[in-house]
């Protein structure tokens, strides 16, 4: 079975459509180290997903989705989760920003790219890892780029999460502890036993002892990328 290193965890997937195998080929591993876990959705699972799907969803896209979540309960246990962002890496830091689907966050980091061109570039578009190592938190790539293409096999430190919200007008806030909890939960994962509850709030704790975070309220004005610039970037160099 094709093993495979994504935030520096060796993963067995057996992809059964093109999709996923293609998305996992830049993480392609062929080194010694044995396999951490594997990732295998079975076909009762697979055609359940996609019964639940918005109209006109494939097969493709729920193996996808299934092996994105069979992957994030495995790693919850070994300190580290999925977060539905966009990562953008921007002088070696990566900034996540997070938002619900609709608000934007995609968008977002577009104008980013189009302010600031070569300078920056997205590592993933929808579900990047964030672990500590050595106290340090990191944002890795994985195959798991929701449609858009954009899945690159990098880990970058962290520079901020960004939670975004919509307004009419461009401001930044910090969130506190229990608001931080609230959304990071909402950007993981959305159902979880007890066992899966407790290391998932575990990594809470250590993330937000050692990592930035800020709320961006936003408009899709390019104006918004000056006040997230401004307003996070400069207080994470």
């Amino acid at each position: 079975m094709p093993k495979y290193l994504i935030a520096d965890f060796i993963v067995e997937i057996e992809s059964k459509f093109n999709n996923l195998k293609k998305l996992c080929e830049p993480f392609l591993y062929t080194g010694e180290r044995v396999a951490d876990f594997s990732v295998i959705p079975s076909d009762s699972y697979l055609n359940s997903l996609l019964s639940r799907m918005v109209e006109g969803s494939t097969i493709d896209k729920a193996e996808e989705f299934a092996t994105a979540s069979i992957f994030n309960h495995e790693i919850i246990h070994r300190g580290a989760m999925l977060v539905h962002s966009s990562a953008l890496v921007f002088d070696g830091k990566a900034y996540l920003f997070s938002a619900e689907s609709g608000v934007g966050k995609s968008t977002h980091t577009k104008m980013w790219l189009k302010k600031f061109a070569e300078k920056v570039h997205i590592l993933n578009d929808d579900k990047p890892v964030v672990k500590l190592k050595n106290g340090v938190p990191l944002c890795c790539g994985t195959p798991f780029d929701g449609g858009s293409g954009i899945a690159i096999n990098e880990t970058v430190p962290v520079g901020a999460i960004i939670f975004i919200d919509r307004s009419d007008t461009n401001f930044v806030t910090i969130p506190d502890t229990k608001e931080i909890v609230q959304r990071l939960y909402k950007s993981t994962v959305k159902y979880v036993n007890k066992s899966d509850g407790m290391s998932l709030l575990s990594n809470f704790d250590n993330l937000i002892q050692h990592t930035k975070f800020y709320v961006l309220h936003c408009n899709t004005d390019e104006s918004a990328v000056d006040v997230a610039y401004n307003n996070i970037i400069k207080n994470c160099k």
